[in-house]
């Protein structure tokens, strides 16, 4: 008979092995909005999908561009690695713009064309400015808004009224899995991006075995 400690230990070992079942922190928002092409897009094109999303604007100077690019590098090349050119693979990005008055599709389509986003897995998307606050403040519970800015030509400053207002917003990403549940509220860098991929990827385990 095998002493108890050695049962102990292969108990311990099997449990290390076995990630923790990610929390539901929510459902997502119903939504209908508009692509970086013009076409609607809405909470329904993402059913059967893990998805990951963010919220920027295009004018940002600076948190924005530098998140874009962490997603390109962290988030979207493994994920197009993993598609292997298969545009039907159940993973896909969104990012929201939170400044939906200025950032029309076309601007959201030069933005994407300039930070290298793969539109076969990444949507921008865009909408009127109430559809918008409500798919984001009161859906996916990140806040987003204008402040007064210490200077007219500080971030998000704009021509005439706008000049005094700057755009803050959440920077955190999102992980949602294929129900449309939340499954992860994670930091925009470091640990957090590598937790994200890691937690995305065994989302993806089960859909793609």
């Amino acid at each position: 008979m095998k002493p108890r400690w050695m049962f102990m230990l292969f108990a311990l070992a099997l449990g290390a092995c076995q990630r923790p079942e990610l929390p539901v922190l929510g459902s997502i928002p119903e939504f209908r909005l508009t692509t970086q092409d013009d076409k609607p897009f809405g909470h329904e094109d993402m059913k059967g999908k893990v998805w990951v999303a963010n919220f920027i604007f295009t004018s940002c100077g600076g948190a924005c561009p530098m998140m874009t690019e962490r997603m390109k590098k962290n988030i979207q090349t493994p994920l197009v690695e993993m598609a292997a050119g298969n545009a039907d693979f159940p993973a896909r990005i969104v990012s929201f713009s939170v400044d939906p008055e200025r950032d029309k599709p076309q601007v959201l389509a030069d933005y994407a064309k300039n930070h290298g986003a793969d539109l076969r897995y990444w949507t921008f998307l865009t909408g009127p400015l109430q559809e918008v606050t409500k798919t984001v403040v009161e859906g996916f519970k990140i806040s987003m808004g204008k402040v007064p800015a210490a200077t007219p030509q500080a971030q998000g400053g704009g021509a005439d009224d706008d000049e005094i207002w700057e755009i803050v917003h959440g920077e955190q990403f999102l992980l949602i899995d294929a129900q449309g549940r939340i499954r992860g509220f994670y930091s925009s860098e470091g640990q957090g991006l590598r937790k994200l991929l890691a937690d995305l990827r065994g989302l993806l385990k089960g859909k793609t075995s």
